[in-house]
């Protein structure tokens, strides 16, 4: 059974069924195209597997035809449950890593290194880097997720390295995020919330 997701207008209640569903995006099908405006809060209900039932307010990001595109919020416990159920996107973007010298005669005490970032989500990502960097440090990650000079894709985090291989003299990295400010954070989560209402909004259902 696919989820069904109620939304209720005034006194009338509309449903549809639910066919996209993961990290702040619910994208939902109705028999008829909804009177919905593009920052309408709603009422919504989704039921899952006869079992679940849910309420929750949401908000019109986007709507086509007879798909609406829900922004829903998760409450901070939800959040920390469902981190995992947020997409990873493939990327091709310039990034710099930042580590401490294991040369104790470096005068600056830290070493910059630009790398490929190949692939993000909210609690991780991955890159590539012609030269190895240490994986048992910390490392300090800048990327500007539009390209240069746009303050609103900028995001620095801390990472760990959880995993890396060597590959055609490549090294490549899996690190999750350590630590991340708050607007770095919204930033990122905005940046993953757009490129899944582009993978979407791309299909032809």
């Amino acid at each position: 059974m696919d989820s069904i997701l109620q939304i209720k207008m005034g006194k009338t209640m509309y449903e549809g069924s639910v066919t996209y569903d993961e990290g702040d995006l619910i994208e939902a099908v109705f028999p008829d195209r909804l009177n919905v405006t593009v920052g309408d809060q709603l009422p919504c209900l989704m039921t899952s597997h006869y079992e679940t039932i849910t309420n929750f307010e949401a908000v019109v990001i986007a709507k086509d035809d007879n798909r609406v595109f829900l922004f829903r919020s998760p409450t901070a416990s939800e959040f920390r449950e469902q981190r995992r159920r947020y997409p990873r996107f493939d990327t091709d973007l310039r990034a710099w890593i930042q580590y401490r010298s294991a040369d104790n005669t470096d005068p600056f005490g830290v070493r910059n290194q630009m790398v490929d970032l190949i692939n993000v989500s909210l609690g991780g990502l991955a890159f590539r880097s012609q030269r190895p960097v240490p994986s048992t440090s910390d490392l300090l990650f800048f990327v500007e997720l539009y390209g240069r000079n746009r303050q609103d894709g900028l995001v620095h985090a801390s990472l760990q390295v959880i995993h890396e291989r060597i590959d055609n003299s490549f090294y490549f990295y899996g690190c999750k995020i350590k630590t991340i400010r708050s607007r770095y954070f919204h930033t990122l989560r905005k940046y993953i919330l757009q490129r899944q209402l582009e993978e979407r909004r791309s299909l032809n259902l």
